[in-house]
């Protein structure tokens, strides 16, 4: 099962399809195109900021370790590694990168495959945007200092796991 995170550019279009089409699904999770061409990634989703970063990073490597064989050797492993951690992060780098231009997240779709997952999500979001109504916006709640939850379920409450129900 694929999770993709799905967000609405900050511009509204006029036609329902547009604005359909203009909607960006982030897989969450590794990715491997990140991990064999990273640079074409970035240039693909035009993350120019992440790009100009990892450009920096991997030319330092060489000046950080030297140019003798064993530096040769460490900046090479280093360098691996950074594309494995890139690998790990990017689709949340393109996530930040999204939301820094303005878009904002509009939902979570599951499925298969990206093909099931667009199919999940239009079927509840279809619905919604004609009525011509919107999930209302969450404003952030101020966290509560030493705010206790009981240990024992009241009556009536259900209990799932251990746990009490929120």
């Amino acid at each position: 099962m694929t999770v993709y995170s799905v967000y609405q550019p900050p511009s509204e279009a006029p036609d329902l399809a547009e604005r359909a089409d203009r909607l960006a699904f982030v897989k969450e999770g590794f990715s491997w195109a990140a991990l064999f061409v990273p640079l074409l990634w970035l240039i693909y989703y035009r993350m120019w900021i992440e790009l100009i970063v990892l450009v920096l990073l991997y030319i330092a490597l060489p000046v950080v370790f030297g140019t003798d064989v064993r530096g040769e050797m460490l900046a090479g492993w280093a360098s691996l590694a950074i594309a494995v951690l890139f690998g790990f992060e990017a689709n949340d780098l393109r996530s930040f990168s999204l939301e820094r231009r303005g878009y904002r997240l509009v939902g979570v779709a599951s499925g298969r495959d990206r093909t099931e997952a667009e199919r999940s999500f239009f079927r509840a979001w279809l619905p919604r945007q004609a009525k011509g109504t919107r999930a209302p916006e969450r404003a952030a709640e101020p966290r509560r200092e030493r705010e206790t939850t009981p240990l024992v379920p009241r009556e009536g409450e259900e209990v799932i796991g251990l746990f009490p129900r929120p």
